[in-house]
């Protein structure tokens, strides 16, 4: 602290006295508290808005072509006009953000974040998809991530895990899929893909077979042979043959639907008043699952036509022409540009679909990079993407 001291002469004494003005030093000494304040609000607003930084929920999915859509969700700072956020890859793909009201931000990605204009959110949802979390050595993919919380990986249909450097949290299949909640940190998943039975798939089919087993047992019916098959089921498991364990579970549960049937069927078996509700509740059951098989097997059979293609004297482009001007474009790629040009120019989405067989997220993944690349045009007919190959100038060359 800079003091200042002013010396003043008294003439009337004979002795000379010092006086010294502490104006300065108390205006100092008020000026410190103020300055210290400012200090710690200026530290605690950097504190608030790492708290409000903080992600909140990360998931996940992979797709069966290696592609990862991220699906992040965070609280942000509402007085603060801009956000940045640190991007799981260096490539995001279909990058979608929106508030808590689901409406649209604007955000621009830079390498591996994004500035996001926050316009007054307090919670910002991201979506987008990236190629860079997943590589392949053979047959066997291998997913990495560093995360600093807890998340979640959706791993493909029909994949099996072979190896999780880190213990998870939890670990399910949904509808077939693997879905693996694990803690924060560094770690790798591989898999491969196949209908090879492993432990994981012998599990899960012992398991249902005992659910089914014990809901007929429930109702007073014994199932002494399905039982039977269902410990042999196990003795395979325990030893390492889970193929076969598989198979017996599978039996198992077939005897069990038998034993129930001849229970049934048997005039001195009747059900009495207790098993009767259970019984009639299992049939019901099983009225209804057969009734929703039904009309799900009906509505994915049923035909959706394809609208024709307007006739509005369109050419198509060449497809070297386009090869020439985009050298870049992945060979999958290529082969969509090549069969669009042989349907003329133009094609349903649904077309390419049945032509490479490929689910709907990954065609339209695949679409939406060619319409950045400025190769194709989509255009909205009956409720279908019209995919058109666009005529590509001289100095539309990347």
């Amino acid at each position: 602290m800079d003091q200042k001291c002013e010396v003043i002469h008294l003439e009337a004494s004979q002795e000379r006295m010092l006086f010294v003005r502490i104006t300065d030093i108390i205006t100092e000494m008020v000026r410190a508290p103020v300055v210290a304040a400012c200090v710690f609000l200026l530290a605690l607003s950097s504190f608030a808005q790492y708290a409000f930084s903080s992600p909140k929920t990360l998931d996940f999915t992979i797709y069966a072509d290696g592609t990862t859509h991220v699906s992040y969700q965070t609280d942000v700072d509402s007085q603060s006009p801009d956000f940045i956020l640190n991007l799981y890859g260096t490539n995001a793909e279909n990058l979608v953000v929106q508030d808590e009201n689901n409406t649209l931000l604007s955000s621009k990605v830079n390498s591996n974040t994004a500035t996001i204009a926050t316009l007054g959110a307090s919670t910002i949802k991201v979506d987008y998809d990236t190629p860079d979390l997943v590589s392949k050595n053979g047959k066997t993919w291998t997913f990495h991530v560093n995360s600093p919380i807890d998340y979640s990986v959706l791993l493909p249909t029909n994949s099996v895990i072979i190896g999780i450097s880190t213990s998870p949290l939890n670990l399910q299949v949904v509808d077939g899929q693997s879905l693996i909640s694990l803690p924060s940190g560094t770690a790798d998943i591989s898999y491969v893909f196949g209908t090879v039975s492993t432990s994981q798939t012998a599990t899960i089919a012992i398991q249902k077979a005992q659910d089914f087993i014990n809901t007929i047992n429930s109702a007073g019916i014994k199932t002494p042979q399905a039982l039977a098959k269902l410990d042999d089921a196990r003795t395979s498991f325990n030893q390492g043959k889970y193929s076969d364990a598989e198979v017996l579970a599978g039996t198992a549960k077939s005897l069990a639907l038998q034993e129930q049937e001849t229970y049934i069927s048997s005039p001195k078996s009747a059900p009495d008043n207790n098993t009767l509700p259970i019984l009639i509740g299992a049939g019901a059951a099983a009225a209804v699952g057969a009734t929703v098989m039904i009309v799900k097997r009906t509505r994915s059979n049923k035909i959706i036509p394809t609208p024709e293609i307007p006739k509005d004297g369109y050419i198509p482009p060449d497809k070297e022409t386009i090869y020439k001007f985009r050298p870049e474009l992945r060979q999958d790629d290529k082969d969509i540009v090549a069969f669009i040009s042989e349907k003329g120019g133009r094609a349903y989405e649904s077309e390419l679909r049945k032509k490479f067989l490929l689910p709907r997220t990954t065609m339209w993944r695949a679409v939406k990079r060619l319409e950045r690349e400025g190769v194709i045009e989509i255009e909205k007919i009956d409720q279908q993407n019209l995919i058109k190959l666009r005529k590509i100038e001289e100095g539309d060359q990347q």
